[in-house]
């Protein structure tokens, strides 16, 4: 998509960093006009990133009419210790509460999802958010495929490992979706430049950001491959053609509390050359 970068001339300050800033060099400071001003065929290289709405210090630019008056002002960021708190505290929760999440909590986490990091700035992802009765259609879906597969043996061959959850499965036991309220799966065209980056990202914020709201998350792998694989699932919700699924995860508020982080095992970490 064509961006169109325009400068306010009244506003600007002739400081330059806008065009200092700019990755992809859509812009150029003219020093005898002591402006910046866009290259040709700045609308074809721009990427739309806003970074140069962001930096300029008077709000003298917009981009695709996105100016400083359209975008959140600086806020207070999480202390060193408070954040250190949400990734070290942060649990995978697997037993919810019956009841979905407050909507306007809901809202919030959805909007924030508009704030993902993508390579190139591709703003190409969709996300699915699923409330209780949507995560019940899925599951009647699912389980007639796992069912399937469990009753053939298929489903031994190709997951000997898991064969422990076959019976349960059989009997009743929801452990794919864990009778969570809420799921949110993450689409990216899969030639995007990032497509499984971009969405790893996605749900990583979304978790860390479900944390500070008192919502209990868990990443299923299980339900991820159920859509990759189950044609109907993906026309539920509304997956695209060229889109890959790249993440799933379960959401609602935790029916259990921990009283402590965890001491895990430690990744080894290199800092020198070999």
């Amino acid at each position: 998509m064509a961006c169109e970068i325009v400068v306010d001339g009244n506003k600007c300050l002739h400081c330059g960093i806008c065009a200092r800033d700019c990755m992809v060099k859509a812009l150029v400071f003219n020093k005898t006009a002591g402006l910046p001003e866009t290259v040709k065929d700045a609308g074809g290289i721009c990427i739309g990133c806003q970074h140069c709405v962001a930096v300029c210090p008077s709000g003298a630019l917009s981009v695709n009419g996105v100016g400083a008056a359209d975008c959140p002002p600086l806020g207070k960021l999480p202390a060193p210790e408070e954040m250190k708190n949400l990734i070290r505290q942060r649990r995978s929760i697997r037993r919810f509460l019956p009841g979905e999440v407050d909507k306007a909590v809901l809202d919030e986490l959805k909007d924030l999802l508009h704030w993902t990091p993508t390579g190139c700035n591709d703003h190409r992802l969709r996300f699915f958010v699923a409330g209780k009765a949507e995560v019940v259609a899925f599951k009647e879906v699912t389980d007639r495929w796992v069912f399937f597969l469990i009753k053939s043996g298929i489903m031994g061959l190709l997951l000997p490992r898991y064969r422990r959850y076959f019976d349960a499965i059989l009997n009743g036991a929801d452990v794919i979706y864990r009778n969570a309220p809420h799921l949110v799966i993450v689409m990216a065209p899969a030639k995007s430049p990032c497509c499984h980056t971009d969405q790893v990202i996605a749900l990583t914020q979304f978790d860390l950001a479900a944390q500070s709201f008192g919502v209990g998350t868990c990443w299923c792998g299980f339900a991820e491959y159920a859509f990759r694989l189950i044609p109907k699932l993906r026309r539920m919700i509304g997956c695209p053609k060229g889109y890959r699924i790249g993440g799933a995860m379960l959401f609602g508020m935790p029916a259990v509390k921990y009283h402590r982080g965890t001491q895990p095992l430690e990744f080894e970490i290199a800092d020198k050359i070999k």
